[in-house]
Order: C-alpha cells, then structure tokens, then sequence
C-alpha cells in the first residue's frame, strides 16, 4: 500500500495506479485559479477528469471548487475502483461521477458541449525514455506511463476529440512530459479549434502545463 500526498490530502494508490507527483499539483492549481474568484458565486462549472488514476485530480477539484459538478474517466477498472475508495474517504463520492471509458469514446451524447474544463494528466513517457525511467517511476502501471512511441498519442486524441465535449469558450487543461509543450501547443494550434493557447512551468523550470481555450 502506498500513501500519496496531494494538494494538502493523502490518497491510496495500492500499486496499483499513477503515484501523484508536485507537479500534478501545479495543474490543479491552475484549476482552481480559473473558477475561484473569477466567476459568479453561483456558478456550478462542469468539470471533466480524463485518465483519473487514484482520483487525485478529480477529488481535489471537488475539496476546492465545492459547487462543481466533477465526471471523472478512466480505462482502468483497478483505477475506477481505487479513486472510487479515496472519494469516499474524502467524503465526496456523491459528488463524482466516474465512468470507465477510452478517453471519450463512452462519453453520453448529453455531455456534448457541456464541460467548463477538461483536466489530464495523461501517459506521456515514449518507448526511448522508458528504458531510463526511475525504478519509482517503473514502479506505476505500464498502461499509466506510456505514451506511445513518441509519447505523444493521447495528446493527439485529446486535442482531436476534446472539443466535441466543451463550451465554447471552455478551458482544456493538461500536464505535459518533459521537452513535449511545445509540441502540443502546435498540435492545439493546427486543430484550428482552439486560441490563448499558454503554456506554464513547474518547480523545476521546465514547460509543463498547456492551457488552450475552445474557439467561440
């Protein structure tokens, strides 16, 4: 069993799913920064967690931003029922929606052009640098690290399939691996379906999470 900490909480992760990093934490934050104090007190933004992994994301969003309406997506049934088991330790499983899916490919047509924000965290290591990941880093699920052979596969998705599900104007928000935010900013920018295209740093310095906002 390993504890993780995030965002000022501990979350189970068994072995079993993706072991929350500080860096994840940066994405999160750059979350909460869009909805609290920028919006009207009554708003309920609705917020999509792609790849939720032990649920660290999802729940997070759900402790900070108390009036959003949180569906959480992952492939894993292992994942879904451990992220499942920390919202309920965190006294919010009512509160999210989990569903098991492909990315968005068992998404319900009534979430089309419904979510505010679409956060991922998603795998991103390439077949070369996996060979050199850490044994920490080994240590997490293949299917939660790989990325495909340039590690760039599930951006590529994303950024393709992603705006059938936001608002106009809705914010897709996503944590990127090392050297790779330059290349899915362009990817972002070739899509033709998105503008204020940012991109942040982390601790280290380094280009880590890309902000894109929904044409319209």
């Amino acid at each position: 069993m390993r504890q993780a900490p995030f965002m000022d909480f501990e979350f189970e992760t068994e072995n079993a799913v993706l072991y929350p990093r500080p860096e994840t934490e940066i994405l999160v934050e750059k979350a909460i920064d869009l909805f609290l104090g920028h919006v009207e007190s009554d708003s309920k933004p609705a917020i999509l967690d792609v790849g939720t992994g032990c649920g660290n994301i999802a729940i997070s969003l759900t402790k900070y931003i108390p009036s959003g309406k949180i569906v959480a997506l992952d492939i894993s049934d292992t994942a879904l029922r451990v992220a499942e088991s920390n919202a309920i330790t965190h006294g919010v499983r009512e509160r999210i929606v989990f569903l098991k899916s492909n990315l968005f490919e068992n998404i319900e047509k009534s979430y089309e052009n419904y979510f505010d924000l679409i956060i991922s965290n998603p795998p991103y290591v390439s077949l070369e640098d996996f060979s050199s990941l850490s044994g920490e880093v080994k240590s997490d699920p293949y299917i939660a690290l790989y990325g495909g052979t340039d590690g760039m596969d599930f951006y590529r998705r994303i950024v393709r399939e992603s705006p059938a599900f936001l608002k106009r104007g809705g914010i897709l928000l996503m944590e990127t691996g090392y050297n790779q935010a330059e290349a899915v900013k362009t990817f972002l920018e070739n899509s033709g379906n998105f503008c204020d295209i940012c991109v942040y740093k982390d601790y280290a310095n380094i280009d880590r999470i890309i902000k894109a906002r929904k044409n319209g």
